[in-house]
């Protein structure tokens, strides 16, 4: 993960010889710098799958698709949405249209878009899967209903919201329809709402967790571990796995299944 939070996410993913980008909300240059710092080089971005439409998880589309030709995946809503400037100057030959839990089937890999609830048009997380293997992908969502579970159930590794503690949000100086926004269930997940349905969707499988989109006002990676540690504790998970805080400025580094 290169960076994640309200100033820019971008996610590099490889699956055998084939790059993806998990949103494009970095410049190439920052995606490459941040790479680097992980002694890694990008030798092309095969995809990039975007989550929607807002401009933290886009800026950096349209010098990425022209450099390397990448596919981009996305909802019929999130392209609809995307401003004026990025949607008449996509190469479209170059895009796909997603549904929602229609997989997407690439070399070797699929990947399944599906649902998240979120104050953008048709926005989607994913699930990543090969030979067996999975990673589920799912921030800037409010909630996350029961009936969806079995799509993102016990995946090897879990990059999930946890952006803010509500105490810290409310105490902040932020205006009121913003703490409002953030709190409805077209807003973000809190740290207890994000501990409380990983509780009820990670398994025997899952190995990893990753905290994404924390803010950097309202929340803190101590306060954010604790809370999952605390609701994620009582079954045992946080003896046997690794997990991790995603950074808004600097990646974290490589996680292999």
């Amino acid at each position: 993960m290169l960076a994640s939070g309200s100033g820019g996410n971008a996610t590099y993913v490889k699956i055998g010889n084939t790059n993806i980008l998990i949103d494009a909300g970095i410049s190439l240059r920052q995606i490459t710098s941040r790479l680097s710092q992980l002694d890694k080089t990008l030798d092309g971005i095969d995809h990039i799958f975007l989550t929607h439409e807002h401009g933290d998880h886009i800026a950096g589309l349209l010098t990425i698709q022209k450099k390397y030709g990448s596919v981009v995946h996305m909802t019929m809503g999130t392209y609809k949405n995307l401003p004026i400037r990025i949607s008449d100057n996509l190469d479209m030959r170059k895009v796909n249209y997603l549904n929602y839990l229609e997989p997407v089937v690439l070399d070797g890999f699929s990947v399944l878009p599906f649902m998240t609830y979120h104050d953008a048009l048709e926005p989607c997380g994913y699930r990543f899967t090969e030979s067996g293997k999975s990673l589920v992908y799912m921030t800037d969502t409010g909630y996350y209903p029961r009936t969806g579970y079995d799509w993102i159930r016990n995946a090897d590794i879990v990059v999930i919201e946890s952006n803010h503690e509500p105490e810290m949000l409310l105490e902040s100086e932020r205006p009121w329809l913003t703490k409002k926004r953030i709190l409805d269930d077209q807003g973000h997940l809190s740290n207890e709402d994000s501990a409380f349905l990983l509780a009820s969707i990670i398994g025997e499988r899952t190995k990893k967790i990753v905290l994404a989109h924390l803010s950097q006002e309202c929340n803190t990676e101590e306060c954010a571990l604790t809370t999952h540690r605390d609701i994620l504790g009582k079954n045992g998970f946080f003896r046997r796995s690794g997990n991790h805080c995603a950074k808004q400025d600097e990646p974290i580094g490589v996680i292999c299944i």
